[in-house]
């Protein structure tokens, strides 16, 4: 079996376009894909004409596929990533994954030892947020002598909203519910709190959108809040949603239809909402992203306040949504710049740690996700 640069785990919206990526940076030949789903193997097999082997996640055939490749990136639900990092840390692959849960995270920090003595990099959390979003956070933050403040608004929206909740599923809706329900890591005059989610909702515009509101959701500010604690005063998450949808959502959830104690056998609220929030907000409106990522402080000894846009649409030429593209696009970029080493860092970090931003920002300008700064 011929070494590859890249192995991708995962052939569902994000793994696809990882792959896609993939190939435009470095050609067909860089890259496999492994899925346990035959139709999503084929399906990405005849679209972009690579390397894809069905196989389920056990199969020792897939470590075989590990060791053979310079960097592992997983595209799967995040109970995965512990698992397969532990598998690239002992064949001496880099890592990259989309992760998406802190427990998780920590104990994927907690082999940071590890992964040294195997002078290898693991980057859990890549992606928007966390991943990208918070990247630009620590890099508008390293601009600054001082940061007084730190604030970073992200959202994934239908471009033409359907009421009441104005809101398609844009990825996974358990993803979705942990969010919403989960505490969320702030800092307050320095120091890690926890507060409730979808409280503290603000009213924002974005150009050519209109108006929107934020509030706070949990996991988007990755480890930023550890990184800055004693450093920043304030620094805060939040999610982007079309008006009116915090109130009603609140509501849901406050009515305990996200609880997950059984009603009858195996039947929970939240599996029965999650049934219903697929079947009725799994939309093909075509869909953008919003970010925005804000920091106040003293540049010298003036007062400053800077902030970094992004608005992000669905490509119609590729049918790559715009969640796709500002999820899995930096994570292939973070993944290259491992391999090529941009990034020279080895033992484990998330991106916000490690990742250059304004290497960030100049490849994902390539692929037309421009960042914009006033």
């Amino acid at each position: 079996m011929a070494k590859k640069k890249f192995l991708v785990l995962g052939a569902g919206m994000m793994g696809r376009a990882v792959a896609y990526d993939l190939v435009q940076s470095h050609g067909k030949d860089c890259l496999a894909v492994i899925d346990a789903n035959r139709s999503a193997c084929d399906s990405l097999r005849n679209w972009l004409g690579i390397e894809v082997h069905n196989l389920e996640a056990g199969d020792r055939k897939v470590e075989r596929h590990i060791r053979d490749s310079d960097a592992v990136i997983v595209a799967l639900p995040y109970g995965f990533n512990l698992g397969f990092m532990k598998k690239a840390i002992a064949a001496g692959a880099h890592f990259c994954d989309l992760g998406g849960n802190d427990d998780i995270v920590s104990g994927q920090l907690a082999l940071d030892t590890q992964a040294k003595k195997a002078g290898v990099l693991c980057l859990p959390d890549c992606g928007l947020a966390p991943g990208m979003a918070d990247v630009l956070g620590a890099h508008l933050a390293s601009r600054f002598d001082s940061v007084d403040e730190l604030t970073i608004r992200v959202g994934g929206l239908p471009q033409h909203p359907k009421p009441p909740l104005n809101y398609q599923l844009v990825f996974s809706v358990g993803g979705l519910i942990n969010e919403y329900k989960e505490k969320c890591k702030v800092l307050r005059n320095g120091r890690i709190a926890l507060v409730d989610p979808m409280e503290e909702v603000e009213e924002l515009e974005f150009k050519g959108i209109g108006g929107l509101e934020a509030f706070t959701t949990s996991g988007g500010a990755a480890w930023l809040p550890e990184i800055y604690k004693g450093k920043i005063r304030k620094l805060n998450y939040k999610t982007i949603r079309y008006p009116g949808h915090a109130v009603i959502f609140r509501s849901i959830l406050k009515l305990g239809l996200a609880d997950e104690n059984e009603i009858a056998p195996g039947i929970t609220p939240r599996k029965v909402l999650e049934g219903q929030i697929v079947k009725n907000l799994s939309g093909k409106d075509e869909d953008l992203v919003l970010v925005r990522v804000t920091a106040a402080g003293k540049i010298g000894k003036k007062k400053a306040v800077k902030n970094l846009d992004i608005i992000d649409r669905f490509d119609r030429k590729t049918g790559i949504t715009a969640m796709m593209r500002t999820t899995a696009f930096p994570t292939s970029i973070m993944a290259q710049m491992i391999v090529d080493g941009r990034i020279p860092d080895r033992g484990v970090k998330t991106p916000e740690m490690c990742v250059p931003g304004n290497v960030l920002i100049k490849e994902m300008a390539k692929r037309n996700i421009r960042v914009k700064e006033y």
